[in-house]
């Protein structure tokens, strides 16, 4: 399978949910396709601590034009943390995954650090009035850019 090179970016979302005990991930594919009837999840990947591990677990294909942020579906990279960082912050164990797996496909898709953005950023780059807090207001996008 050839890689995809059109991704230019990297878009941060987290769920606005809190993660329990279950596989909310799980849950969110079942949301984008059952009740907003969806072909799959919107996001390439997803971080969700499981059973005191954190797990990156896979999305939408790669090679599919993402459902996650309007203004950049067709070329971002779409990574949602599960959790609610408008009302928490993020634990040190997920921003390490994260952090890693961002380089990760930095490095395989030549991405530079700046174009890693939360999908707040983004929606207010492109004009969007009242764009969303996400990835929350307490993930603090500039710390975690600066960190890759």
């Amino acid at each position: 399978m050839e890689l995809a090179k059109d991704k230019t970016h990297i878009v941060i979302h987290h769920s606005l949910t809190v993660d329990g005990n279950t596989v909310d991930w799980q849950a969110i594919r079942r949301y984008h396709t059952k009740v907003l009837g969806w072909a799959d999840v919107g996001y390439h990947w997803g971080i969700e601590e499981i059973n005191g591990e954190i797990e990156i677990l896979a999305g939408r294909p790669m090679d599919y034009s993402g459902a996650h942020c309007l203004e950049l579906n067709s070329v971002g990279i779409g990574i949602c943390c599960v959790g609610n960082f408008d009302g928490h912050i993020p634990t040190t164990e997920l921003l390490n995954k994260l952090r890693d797996f961002v380089r990760w496909l930095m490095r395989l898709y030549s991405i530079p650090s700046s174009n890693v953005v939360g999908h707040g950023e983004a929606q207010a780059a492109a004009g969007v009035p009242d764009a969303k807090t996400c990835p929350g207001r307490l993930f603090h996008m500039e710390e975690f850019r600066r960190s890759l």
